[in-house]
């Protein structure tokens, strides 16, 4: 099945075209410019794959948490592919992303930003307790619990489809970016 993930959650733009024979991996950094970063990353894909993207079968989008604008683009560029081409769309968190591409055992998974961490603890084989936390507070919770963290972020994009084939596509109009942080504004 011929697949586009696109992962804008971070300052790592990541694209990768898996074509069902050959994977083909754009990556950029992005700080801030995401918008100028993504749609010719996929172009330089397509072209190195000979498709368009009416080949496409299928697209998984990371949804999120991470940076809001940096989210809100890659998700906005998924659906509207999803849309126009009418082929299914499925959405994975960062968290989830990162956890289930792991080699290694972990209670918790965490996503630094520059003020605090996004986590998620890992329990029965399922993601749970998506939260926000200051550094500090993130690092006091593991260490009094005896956490093991997860170091590596690594995608990889074979398991990611197997944690996702027991879920459902979605339809593009309700994929949306997940926000569990508290917006300053709003503070």
């Amino acid at each position: 099945m011929k697949t586009l993930f696109i992962d804008t959650h971070s300052e790592k733009v990541t694209i990768i075209l898996d074509t069902g024979v050959e994977k083909f991996r754009g990556e950029a950094l992005s700080d801030r410019s995401h918008s100028e970063t993504v749609i010719p990353l996929l172009n330089e894909l397509l072209e190195k794959a000979d498709l368009s993207s009416k080949d496409l079968e299928q697209i998984i989008v990371v949804n999120g948490p991470g940076s809001f604008t940096g989210v809100r683009i890659g998700v906005t560029i998924a659906k509207t592919i999803a849309y126009l081409v009418n082929i299914p769309i499925k959405s994975i968190s960062s968290l989830e992303m990162f956890g289930v591409s792991a080699t290694e055992d972990f209670d918790l998974v965490g996503v630094s930003d520059s003020k605090g961490v996004y986590s998620a603890f890992f329990k029965d084989g399922e993601f749970c307790d998506f939260q926000y936390q200051k550094r500090s507070i993130f690092e006091e919770m593991v260490k009094s619990e005896n956490l093991k963290v997860l170091e590596s972020k690594t995608i990889d994009l074979d398991k990611i489809y197997k944690y996702l084939e027991t879920k459902n596509s979605e339809n593009p109009h309700l994929v949306n970016p997940i926000y569990i942080k508290e917006i300053d504004a709003l503070k």
